[in-house]
């Protein structure tokens, strides 16, 4: 089995080395699994964007055996959940990892795109029912880190139940 992964910010790489020290199996970044045996056992790790999943469609090309797919973000909800298999057409057990933020980590596009983005979004934000989305508004400026090592406890029970 191999972690293949791909990573913006960190969040994703940090789960995917966590994985891969529990799993005691290779975590590799995407840019670089080209010498991973197509048909070889694959957990896949990526980062959220607008819903897309980055570099998933990248990784179905390249593997054909993916066990599980998971999905790094700031916050979702079962809705947001499903619309994250239906835009990407994920066909995969599709788990939820919190993620961090932080504007300062951003470069180019990306910060330039998240600036304005949480301009618009911190004040619903603030209005919202979910305590982690009102945690993540009162420190959007400073940042946010929700990474948590047992949220990968789900992802290892689904593999071990296999």
């Amino acid at each position: 089995m191999t972690i293949i992964y791909s990573t913006n910010a960190g969040s994703t790489e940090r789960y995917a080395k966590m994985l891969s020290e529990k799993l005691s199996c290779p975590a590799v970044k995407i840019s670089k699994a080209d010498k991973i045996d197509t048909n070889e056992e694959i957990i896949f790790m990526s980062w959220l964007m607008s819903n897309t999943l980055q570099d998933y469609l990248k990784a179905k090309e390249s593997f054909s055996n993916i066990k599980a797919v998971c999905a790094v973000g700031l916050f979702t909800n079962a809705d947001k959940l499903n619309e994250v298999v239906e835009k990407n057409s994920i066909e995969e057990e599709l788990f939820f990892l919190h993620g961090a933020f932080n504007m300062k980590n951003l470069t180019g596009m990306y910060k330039m795109m998240m600036g304005m983005a949480m301009k618009m979004i911190k004040p619903k934000l603030m209005e919202s029912e979910d305590p982690k989305a009102r945690a993540f508004a009162e420190k959007i400026d400073e940042g946010i880190d929700l990474v948590n090592e047992e949220e990968l406890n789900k992802v290892i029970e689904f593999l071990n139940a296999q």
